[in-house]
């Protein structure tokens, strides 16, 4: 029968009737999925036990002279958590695919209501879908409020609500998120009291009023008077011969100067001038007095208005040294930090910055904006931002840093990468957002390049790429001076060639190596371990992956990835892809992804995507180590080296959740484990579930826990991919029964399974069941039909009768109405597969006893039947090996029985699996086809 996706164990059976389930479980294509958003047209959700105490946010960026927020209110969404009206803003930078709605709460289970005014509502679907199922959302009568209430199984604090779309309409409508704050730990705010003497220095609490000490600072120091311009300097590759073009020996970068802010691609050395309140220096200069006094100043803080920056840039700051052993950054709520349109082209200006820094801690509810848009829309006075152009910068950065702590921390608009790590140290990750949702280049959720012991627990990305990555890949290594798009980008090597441009450029690349203290070959020098990342929910509206490890690691190692509730929507390329390497091969030691879901509905291959090692051996040359930021020669020497590309040894998935199936790869494993897999709600029991195709794997683990609890092995073979009977009694001739929790045989004499019979008053029943063939890599040496029985009809009919079943493969496209379109989703009595059947033609189940278990006539649930339970078999070997030698991508079996005076009834993939199932069968009893290869 036709079952929507979700999870196996809450899933509406009457929500999908007439929608295909061979779409829907294996396509998953948009109407399908839009079509098995079950609408309830009926009251709310019902609340909490306990009211929730809802705490709704200061709007940003008022505060501190600044009477109104840049943010836009939603017009489409009306939002309400827990009865209390919570403020929902637009996102339109660049496109508009989200509203944000934001609340804090002690309720991890609030009820969310939702009225659009102008909208009416056709389909809801609230994402992860693993833990919002179809029937999850209840909708008005008229059509206009939807209400859920947020799930206590996700373990998370965020929702993502798609109305009249899901996830495959990547652009979103807007779609709404809906972020549920824990309540503030009260002890990560700092004692605010103003200091006496007005300078915002407080030097009995320890904290620094940023907003006072800057109005102070900026009015002693102003822009204007500060800020100068580069003078020409000679060029660090004067004298030097790069890509057969000579550089001058006393070459030097231009003279700079000062430009107009809204001048676009502006180019070290010139740079834009800052605005009068542009607090970049007083940043700075708060920043050294708080070091001047490590006995007494320990805190930043940053209380409720708008601060326009080149960023927050911690650089060189060793918290240890302070009272109480660490530096604090903390943000009100309404605190809006907003950076400029950077300096010029390649200056590095994320929106938080720590670098070469340890014991640093961001606390607060404020909102870093990282200007993203405007920074790198040239036509409206921002920059070019190709690789070989400028620097790489995210919104937040952790570069050759230590012991670093986020609480809270809300980043949006990121110029490049959301958050990111680089040669990091234990930095952890507490509820973070990072909300970046448009279709801007580079643009990942999470990205750990390069650290060792680094935990990110609860995190929300809105992105354009990769959900979570990690393997050293730095883009800003296509702008060192050696970089060949850097060559060309000069025409070095031409008749044409722009010295004077290559070296200002190079002076740029020089600029932010002395600002950070190592060059873009160096920010990714040690192997990578112990990360882990839990409670996620991530979305992505271009390219990427959910999870991507291993590209351009530069010869390091990557040990101990661990993913436990990771929640991956919307990614295009792939699901799990690790390995993906470039340039030099990467080594992996162990990949654990648990309790986790990825929304594979946009991809066509590649849930699954895992490559290690052939055992070869990869090189490491001298010049690579000393020019282009390669992993060194283990002997210290700079010496060419080479080290084997070795397997995994291990990777374990475990209670993964997947969309839809599509075709996955593991090679170069040594051990595999892959337990209690889901692809589209339904539990993987059979191979055909999740086409795999494996090579190089020493061991592969395939496991999944039965219905009596006991841990068993995936099965080779396939569940049906729809499934449903057809009656010939007027009364049944016109219905499509595949969202039936049983399926029917009955032979009226009219053929051999009765398949003859047109009119009259018999009451005939066929069963017609699909299975995908996908899963097979050759013919198989044996393919067995299982159907479990559920019993027969007539208290008249003795128990001691017997029957068999007959099945016979048929096409969908040769059909009993004369058409050539009878799928399962749709067929009925005169219009299904048209066959004859013949006493060589079927297969025959082994003759079995009727059984006392009486069901009573015709369709419907049945729910709370008894079953037999007893598995009839069929072997159908020849069938499906005849279906794979034709390269049929499915096979479709009629079955039927001998006997015409009985009626028999089977559990239908419905019945099996899903809420409404029926109350004495489990997913062990699901109509299915195992093989023996």
């Amino acid at each position: 029968m036709i079952r929507p996706a979700g999870d196996e164990a809450a899933s509406n059976p009457t929500s999908a009737r007439g929608t295909s389930r061979v779409n829907r479980v294996i396509a998953a294509s948009a109407s399908a999925a839009l079509a098995a958003a079950s609408l309830m047209l009926t009251g709310a959700v019902s609340a909490h036990a306990a009211t929730p105490v809802i705490h709704t946010y200061a709007p940003s960026g008022v505060g501190g002279g600044t009477t109104t927020s840049p943010d836009l209110a939603a017009t489409k969404y009306q939002v309400q958590a827990a009865g209390t009206a919570v403020q929902a803003v637009q996102y339109t930078q660049n496109g508009h695919n989200f509203d944000i709605a934001r609340f804090a709460s002690d309720s991890r289970t609030p009820t969310i209501t939702v009225t659009l005014p102008t909208t009416t509502i056709n389909t809801v679907n609230v994402y992860p879908a693993r833990y919002y199922p179809a029937g999850s959302v209840s909708v008005s009568a008229d059509k206009h409020t939807l209400t859920f209430q947020m799930s206590a199984s996700a373990g998370l604090n965020q929702a993502i609500v798609m109305v009249n779309g899901d996830s495959t309409n990547a652009a979103g409508q807007p779609y709404l998120a809906v972020v549920n704050d824990p309540i503030e730990d009260p002890s990560l705010r700092p004692d605010t009291t103003a200091a006496s003497d007005g300078s915002g220095v407080n030097t009995q609490t320890g904290v620094l009023n940023f907003q006072t000490f800057a109005a102070s600072y900026l009015a002693a120091h102003p822009n204007s008077a500060a800020q100068t311009a580069p003078a020409a300097t000679t060029s660090s590759m004067a004298g030097r011969t790069v890509n057969g073009t000579a550089i001058p020996a006393g070459q030097t970068t231009s003279a700079g100067s000062l430009v107009s802010a809204n001048t676009s691609n502006v180019r070290y050395p010139n740079q834009r001038v800052m605005a009068a309140g542009d607090a970049t220096f007083a940043l700075q200069a708060a920043l050294q007095a708080i070091q001047a006094n490590p006995a007494q100043l320990n805190t930043l803080y940053f209380p409720n208005g708008t601060y326009l920056w080149s960023g927050l840039q911690v650089n060189g700051v060793d918290g240890s040294k302070l009272k109480g052993g660490k530096l604090k950054v903390y943000t009100d709520e309404g605190a809006l930090l907003v950076n400029r349109v950077q300096a010029y082209m390649e200056a590095f200006e994320p929106a938080i910055g720590i670098v070469n820094s340890n014991n640093v801690e961001i606390d607060g509810r404020g909102v870093f904006d990282a200007n993203g848009v405007a920074n790198y829309r040239s036509t409206a006075g921002g920059d070019l931002h190709d690789a070989y152009r400028s620097q790489h910068q995210g919104g937040v950065m952790v570069m050759h840093s230590s012991d670093i702590t986020f609480n809270d921390t809300y980043e949006r608009n990121a110029k490049q990468w959301n958050f990111e790590t680089h040669t990091a140290k234990r930095v952890t990750f507490n509820n973070i957002k990072a909300l970046t949702p448009y279709g801007q280049p580079w643009v990942d959720g999470t990205d750990f390049a390069s650290g060792q012991d680094i935990t990110a627990n609860g995190v929300f990305t809105l992105g354009n790429d990769d959900a979570f990555a990690s393997g050293h890949y730095n883009p800003s290594n296509g702008f060192t001076p050696l970089a060949s798009g850097v060559w060309s980008n000069f025409q070095l090597g031409t008749p044409s060639a722009n010295v004077q441009g290559y070296v200002n450029a190079v002076g740029a690349y020089d600029a932010v190596s002395n600002q950070l203290g190592f060059n873009s070959n160096q920010w990714d020098t040690e192997d990578s371990n112990n990360i882990s990342v839990s409670n996620t929910l991530n979305w992505t509206v271009g390219a990427g992956n959910g999870i991507r490890l291993g590209y351009q690691t530069l010869g390091h190692q990557l040990t101990n990835y661990t993913f436990d509730n990771f929640n991956s929507v919307s990614a295009p390329i792939g699901g799990i892809t690790v390995m993906n390497n470039h340039d030099t091969y990467p080594r992996i030691q162990s990949v654990v992804v648990k309790n986790s879901s990825i929304d594979t509905s946009r991809l066509s291959s590649g849930s699954i995507g895992i490559g290690g090692g052939d055992g070869s051996t990869q090189t490491i040359t001298a010049d690579q180590q000393a020019n282009y930021g390669y992993a060194p020669n283990p002997n210290g020497s700079g010496a060419t080296y080479t080290y084997t590309k070795a397997p995994i040894p291990t990777v374990n998935l475990d209670n993964v959740w997947f969309s839809k199936q599509t075709p996955s790869t593991i090679t170069g494993v040594t051990n595999a484990t892959l337990n209690n897999l889901r692809v589209a709600g339904q539990l993987v029991e059979y191979t055909g579930q999740l086409p795999l195709t494996t090579s190089g794997v020493s061991t592969l683990t395939r496991t999944y826990t039965g219905a009596n609890g006991q841990t068993q092995n995936v099965k080779p073979g396939a569940v049906t991919s729809g499934d449903t009977w057809v009656g010939a009694w007027s009364g049944d001739q016109g219905t499509n029964n595949s969202s039936d929790l049983t399926l029917l045989t009955r032979n009226t004499g009219s053929g051999l399974m009765g398949e003859q019979y047109t009119t009259g008053s018999g009451d005939g029943k066929l069963t017609y069941l699909q299975f995908p063939l996908s899963g097979l890599t050759k013919a198989p040496s044996q393919a067995t039909l299982h159907l479990t029985y559920v019993g027969h009809r007539y208290t008249t009919v003795p128990s001691t009768d017997t029957d068999q079943l007959l099945v016979q493969p048929v096409s969908d496209t040769t059909c009993t109405g004369g058409g050539t379109s009878c799928p399962v989703s749709t067929m009925t009595w005169p219009n299904r597969p048209s066959f004859t059947a013949t006493t060589s033609s079927v297969a025959r189940s082994a003759v079995f006893t009727l059984g006392s278990t009486v069901v009573p006539e015709g369709g419907g649930s049945h729910q709370g039947n008894a079953v037999d339970g007893r598995d009839i078999t069929v072997d159908i070997t020849a069938f499906v090996q005849n279906a794979f030698a034709a390269q049929q991508s499915t096979l479709l079996l009629a079955v039927g029985n001998t006997g015409t005076n009985h009626e028999l009834r089977f559990v239908s993939s419905e019945g099996a699996t899903g809420a409404g199932k029926l109350t004495n069968a489990n997913a062990d009893m699901v109509p299915a086809m195992t093989v023996t290869p």
